[in-house]
């Protein structure tokens, strides 16, 4: 009789076990956890020209189980990294959270602004470049502000990259913590901004050295070629990078930057922070912003048809899918809403379209800062009238036009007369104009977006498409063209339906949309719109 009342029990034991964990998991009335990940440099066809290396559980995954916005675009000019990653946490065009781009020059001194820069704060531990972030410079809240905001701060928000200015602005002004990589040391890091001192489970992160491990080796393509079936997209034809003499070269742990093990260190941080900080256990909604840095400098460094690109996106699909994996187990994919997006897009190198025999070029805007500087001194007599230039904007010296009781916006106009002869420029606009119209569409519309008047110069530039701006440190890819305003969004995860949109969605629609889910106010600099379809609409 004992022995048939004990088989009884373990037979509704064991059928409960079966049932509960065949039962569907039902997602809460919120996410426990909103994951924002940002993919430097992201074409959008790159989730479907590199799909014959990717497995079923990363960007497959994403795209076969969550909704894809086929037409997702930045809606303004200068598309840079910041202004990407604040349009994407603000809702806002640049016009109005006032990141118009990743430098700026001020009209007070002169001087040239890095957007995450604050030399009111001091790095932890830092052992690297004298640069010390925060998020002051930004104008509007982020939907993880309001968030904070509208429960007293119960809501843990975190924000993780490799490098510091986009961490600290991608958190916000109520992050509780923003962590980025230092050059010097090869550790996390972060500033008084957050904190006095690094937290416990950071120490031990950075004790166990990884970027030493990462960079340990040589970047050899995953998958030799003869392992990949050609699917008539896209198949490496190899290359071998010594990471080892590299970091010697440099003597610092830059060129982690530069591998796609800086996303492999990336993802690695994140699932820690969530363990640590214990993010998504409870019922106040937290948020983590995870910005992928490596591939636009590995863009940068070899272009979007490079061998080292395709590489790139090969093993940053199986960091998602370990990501994603880790987080159904930890929180599970029902109470997580997993987004993923890119600060902007690329376009091909001019080298590449002009052996097609597509228009392409580079613009030296010293040269064409020279010429327009003799101009000037013809016209308007000898003077220094250009008193600075920046990411396509042209500052005029306001007080010497002043005295000279010359016509500031006379003088614009006929700048922008002027420059439309360079080769290379499409359109010069003064910004007079763009404080009196308004304009609806087009490249002007785009421009309008990205003009702050305390911050954007007297004339803006727009280049021909194809052409691309060339520095003394760096090649300048950011337009309002398709290729550089043209990103993947996927939203994957807590109540997302399987869907393709195919309608034209802007990147500042996200904030609002997810301030919709969280039924918080959206941030107060928003201007995006609600994207329905994602509510069942």
């Amino acid at each position: 009789m004992r022995q048939l009342f004990s088989f009884i029990l373990l037979f509704i034991f064991s059928t409960q076990i079966v049932v509960s964990q065949n039962m569907p998991k039902v997602p809460g009335d919120k996410p426990r956890l909103v994951v924002v990940a940002v993919v430097d440099q992201m074409r959008f066809d790159y989730l479907y020209k590199f799909d014959n290396y990717f497995t079923n559980d990363g960007f497959k995954k994403l795209v076969n189980e969550g909704t894809v916005c086929k037409n997702a675009h930045h809606n303004y000019l200068l598309t840079q990294q910041l202004p990407g990653y604040v349009t994407i946490m603000s809702g806002a065009e640049p016009a109005s959270h006032g990141l118009i781009a990743d430098k700026w020059v001020s009209r007070v001194n002169n001087k040239l602004i890095e957007a995450g820069v604050d030399n009111k704060v001091k790095a932890i531990d830092a052992h690297g470049e004298d640069l010390y972030f925060s998020p002051g410079h930004l104008r509007t809240s982020f939907f993880s502000d309001e968030l904070s905001l509208s429960n007293h701060g119960r809501s843990k928000v975190v924000s993780i990259a490799l490098d510091g200015d986009v961490a600290a602005l991608a958190g916000g002004h109520t992050a509780d913590d923003a962590f980025w990589f230092d050059h010097g040391s090869g550790n996390w890091i972060t500033s008084t901004f957050y904190r006095d001192s690094l937290p416990t489970w950071v120490k031990q992160f950075n004790a166990k050295k990884l970027a030493d491990v990462y960079l340990d080796r040589k970047w050899m393509p995953l998958q030799p070629e003869k392992e990949v079936e050609d699917s008539g997209r896209f198949t490496l034809k190899g290359f071998m990078h010594d990471l080892v003499n590299l970091k010697k070269l440099t003597n610092n742990y830059r060129v982690l930057k530069r591998t796609p093990f800086g996303n492999k260190l990336t993802k690695d941080f994140a699932i820690s922070a969530i363990v640590n900080d214990s993010l998504g256990k409870d019922n106040h909604t937290d948020v983590l912003v995870v910005g992928f840095n490596a591939p636009g400098y590995i863009n940068q460094k070899n272009g979007p048809m490079s061998d080292e690109i395709a590489d790139t996106y090969h093993r940053l699909d199986r960091d998602i899918a370990h990501f994603l994996s880790f987080l159904d187990a930890e929180i599970g994919n029902e109470h997580v809403l997993f987004l993923l997006t890119a600060d902007r897009g690329t376009g091909y190198t001019p080298k590449y379209l002009k052996k097609n025999g597509i228009p392409a070029g580079e613009f030296d805007h010293k040269k064409m800062t020279a010429v327009l500087k003799a101009y000037l001194n013809v016209v308007y007599g000898k003077g220094e009238w250009i008193q600075n230039y920046s990411s396509k904007q042209i500052y005029l010296n306001h007080q010497l036009i002043e005295d000279a009781k010359e016509d500031l916006h006379e003088m614009q106009q006929r700048i922008a007369r002027f420059l439309i002869q360079f080769s290379g420029i499409a359109d010069a606009m003064p910004t007079s104009v763009l404080q009196k119209s308004s304009f609806m569409e087009g490249i002007n519309y785009q421009m309008q977006n990205s003009y702050h008047m305390q911050r954007s110069g007297d004339v803006i530039i727009n280049l021909e498409p194809g052409w691309i701006e060339q520095t003394d440190k760096k090649v300048l890819q950011n337009s309002g063209y398709n290729y550089d305003v043209h990103v993947p969004l996927i939203w994957y995860g807590w109540k997302m339906p399987r869907l393709t949109l195919y309608r034209d969605i802007k990147t500042s629609d996200i904030a609002v949309t997810l301030s919709e889910f969280l039924e918080i106010a959206p941030p107060n600099g928003s201007t995006g719109n609600v994207i329905e379809e994602l509510l069942g609409r």
